[in-house]
């Protein structure tokens, strides 16, 4: 399991997504989703986070160890190779609604990153901790999902395989 801190700025989505394409090679059958995914998340971790919008849109990322200000003006992800293929969290500071794919127009220009999540990944979920909101997904190997038709999304923590 590998993990990397990002600033809470847009222009670190691009960043997130090299971070898991390097791990992942540029072979690796899952790659594709797995970058997609990865952006959509850390997009929302950016847009729907609890970090004060000062924070996110104008602050500057400036470290400062052992600081607690310095969790709300980042996100985390985390890439983890499983027997099943691979497992990708995104860590932010979190926010009071709970992350759910949402009916968006055919006009709207956002909305769909976790009907994308639902629709590519072979599980995801999220969980709530002291440190925010972790929201992952799981890609199986190619086919996986269709392997699985019916399956409802589930609820959980990662590793909590069936």
């Amino acid at each position: 399991m590998i993990s990397q801190r990002f600033a809470a700025s847009r222009d670190q989505v691009r960043q997130a997504r090299k971070f898991v394409a390097e791990l992942l090679g540029d072979g690796h059958p899952l790659l594709d989703d797995a970058l997609l995914l990865t952006s959509e998340l850390a997009t929302n971790a950016i847009e729907h986070s609890a970090a004060p919008a000062e924070a996110v849109h104008a602050e500057p990322y400036r470290p400062d160890p052992g600081g607690a200000g310095d969790r709300l003006r980042e996100f985390v992800v985390t890439v983890a190779f499983t027997p099943r293929g691979v497992l990708v969290t995104v860590q932010d500071a979190g926010a009071s609604g709970v992350p759910c794919t949402r009916d968006s127009g055919p006009a709207a220009t956002g909305g769909r990153g976790l009907l994308l999540v639902n629709e590519l990944a072979t599980r995801w979920g999220f969980h709530r901790d002291s440190t925010g909101t972790v929201i992952w997904f799981e890609l199986g190997s190619p086919g996986a999902k269709a392997e699985r038709p019916g399956v409802p999304v589930r609820w959980t923590g990662p590793y909590d395989h069936d």
